[in-house]
């Protein structure tokens, strides 16, 4: 379907994304001083209170201003760890100046040996175009989360169907006394029977055989993460990948991996940082998250391992702008080192959480990208929370739903130097506008329904699960 729809949306929300000043958050007016006496934790039956404690900005025994407003972010911080399905904090003062602070948490189910059945292209309305059921994957994936009450998570996944997978991840919080160093581990390998081997018209090109997997994946990995108050994060990682293809692949592309042959490897070093203020980071209504990682692949101790440096760094910012109407913009982007990496290492937008609406069958593959998104929200309806009698357990029946129309408007560009002569998209300003509709529920899934324009004058109807940014 086509559209002779300006752009003038698209330019007005952007507009205002790049006007708009990235003002600090409103606070409270209350200004009195008060001397915490005590904290009480009710209902955390596995979670240890220590887990709990580490997201307070304040302890027993400390003196603070503005209680109403802390004990705001006290609550989104509880939420933010994803280990309880609801969070009341409240308070009694003994006199004036003392208070006890009350912590009621409702704790979610924390073992999900849940099997899989998950679509093997990029996203829903990729697969959508040819409804092949072959293109799926099915098995088995245990996580417990919460392991031990220290917010620790253990997760084995078993995948058959389009391509195979076996992996083991282990998540730590905290190594040490000050609960602020942890440590993540696990390793995955994969098979394929059909993969991408280039780019051509924007869209990916498959290649398949039943008979041979086409690729090998080994990774693994490990990361040391040190925070630092509550906010501010920092990650440390070295990984290592192989990779290797059949022949029949480099026939179609001599340069799918390094030096044109079946196989490479790669060791890598990453650091990152991350500053995470969000009210409710599965769907943010206000807050800022900020990023920035650099990482270096190849230091000349492997064979066929490509040598890649890259910078990335983005922004998000969400304004409350009352209690109906909120905004939000986001910015990010990537820059790569001028040398020729394979095709293998080429993703930019397309992927992930990085994609333009409204572009949801194409991809952009580049060594440097652009990525910029805004949108206006109204809410339909305030977060409400239902009560089923036929379920029992309390870590399901009461079921949180809101509702939020909204309207967007997305752009990109990605700088591809190398692979860019069968593509039309690369090297121009892609952009995007439309309506969407958002259904927020428990367990923090997020079901959006969209209509976008693009520049290609293109319109369509898109489902996605997750917050678009």
């Amino acid at each position: 379907m086509r559209s002779n729809l300006s752009p003038i949306l698209f330019k007005l929300l952007l507009s205002v994304f790049l006007l708009s000043p990235f003002c600090s958050l409103a606070t409270s007016d209350d200004t009195s001083t008060v001397f915490i006496k005590e904290i009480l934790i009710i209902g955390n039956k596995k979670t240890k209170s220590s887990i709990i404690l580490r997201e307070l900005p304040f302890s027993r025994n400390d003196t603070i201003n503005n209680l109403d407003s802390v004990l705001v972010r006290c609550k989104e911080n509880l939420m933010n760890i994803g280990l309880f399905n609801f969070v009341d904090i409240n308070y009694i003062k003994e006199d004036p100046t003392t208070v006890i602070v009350y912590i009621s948490v409702s704790e979610r189910w924390y073992l999900w040996p849940m099997p899989v059945f998950e679509l093997a292209d990029r996203n829903f309305n990729e697969w959508a175009q040819n409804k092949d059921l072959s293109r799926t994957n099915y098995g088995l994936n245990v996580r417990q989360d919460n392991f031990r009450g220290r917010d620790e998570i253990l997760q084995l996944q078993f995948v058959y169907g389009y391509s195979h997978r076996l992996g083991i991840n282990y998540t730590v919080p905290y190594i040490n006394r000050k609960q602020n160093i942890g440590l993540s581990a696990g390793f995955l390998i994969s098979q394929y029977h059909e993969i991408t081997y280039d780019v051509v018209g924007d869209k990916l090109q498959f290649y398949k055989n039943e008979d041979l997997y086409v690729r090998k994946d080994f990774s693994s990995y490990v990361r040391i993460n040190k925070r630092k108050g509550i906010y501010n994060y920092f990650i440390t990682g070295l990984d290592y990948r192989r990779n290797s293809t059949i022949d029949s692949v480099l026939m179609l592309n001599p340069s799918y991996f390094v030096n044109q042959s079946t196989y490479q490897q790669a060791l890598t070093l990453s650091w990152g940082y991350r500053f995470d203020k969000r009210d409710y980071q599965p769907y943010a209504l206000k807050g800022t998250y900020f990023e920035f990682d650099v990482f270096k692949s190849g230091f000349a101790a492997l064979k066929n391992e490509p040598e890649i440096m890259a910078i990335s760094t983005g922004i998000r910012k969400y304004y409350k702008l009352n209690d109906k109407f909120h905004f939000a913009a986001m910015a990010k982007g990537r820059l790569t080192q001028r040398s020729k990496a394979p095709f293998f290492n080429q993703r930019a937008i397309g992927y992930g959480q990085d994609y333009i609406r409204g572009y949801d069958y194409y991809v952009m593959n580049g060594q440097n990208y652009l990525l910029m998104k805004s949108q206006f929200k109204y809410t339909l309806m305030k977060r409400r929370v239902y009560r089923t009698s036929f379920i029992n357990s309390d870590k399901f029946n009461q079921i949180p739903v809101a509702m939020y129309i909204n309207l967007f408007a997305d752009g990109g560009y990605v700088q591809d130097r190398f692979y860019s002569q069968f593509n039309n998209l690369s090297n121009k300003f892609q952009y995007s506008y439309g309506i969407g509709y958002d259904y927020v529920t428990y367990y923090d899934l997020v079901f959006r329904f969209e209509y976008a324009f693009n520049r290609m004058k293109e319109s369509g109807f898109f489902f996605r699960i997750g917050a678009a940014f």
